[in-house]
């Protein structure tokens, strides 16, 4: 200011922002302990194969899925007990945006994105062993129904439905008979279609 010089110090490196990817993590609320999600798929659910395994009785085998797609993680309800985001249960799907909390049965996580360097996010692509939480509550929720159910009322239905038909088809060839027998209690539209 009086004519003088100063050196400007050289400021700090800092890395540009191509070189950082935000990574998603749940954080469980009982303990802080984070968990990557990583850039694909991970299983979350009470059995061995999951991705993040949860040993409480409230987590469903499959509890859900949460997916990396267009630049955001998605979670996907499996559960029958339900899977709940800030308070609401989750129908299908759900985007998860900063500081949700998410949970599954009765065990309450956080979720968060990170910067972090690609070098560094490269290794989070893929869940390589299993991580297994604790749950401390044993009591089945009440409550809420995810689709899981509904998806094996379907099949269930499907299957009844595919073993009558092939009982059906079986008969009529089988026992021509029996089945002439009950085509003609049949409504008369009914017997004209089948007689062709």
């Amino acid at each position: 200011m009086n004519g003088e010089e100063r050196e400007v110090p050289p400021a700090r490196p800092s890395r540009a922002a191509s070189d950082m990817e935000r990574v998603g993590f749940l954080t469980r609320i009982s303990d802080g302990k984070e968990f990557s999600l990583g850039f694909g798929s991970m299983r979350v659910g009470r059995e061995r194969r999951a991705d993040l395994v949860i040993a409480d009785k409230t987590v469903s085998r499959h509890h859900a899925d949460i997916i990396y797609e267009s630049g955001r993680y998605v979670l996907y309800d499996h559960s029958t007990n339900g899977t709940w985001v800030n308070g609401n249960l989750v129908a299908v799907a759900q985007p998860l945006r900063e500081r949700d909390k998410v949970k599954f049965g009765k065990i309450e996580f956080v979720f968060s994105t990170k910067s972090v360097p690609k070098s560094q996010a490269a290794g989070l692509r893929q869940v390589t062993e299993p991580e297994r939480v604790s749950g401390s509550s044993t009591a089945i929720m009440r409550g809420g129904r995810g689709k899981g159910r509904t998806v094996r009322r379907i099949k269930r239905a499907g299957i009844v439905l595919l073993v009558l038909v092939i009982a059906a088809v079986v008969v009529y060839f089988a026992l021509p008979e029996v089945a002439n027998s009950v085509i003609s209690r049949l409504p008369q539209p009914l017997q004209d279609l089948l007689s062709r």
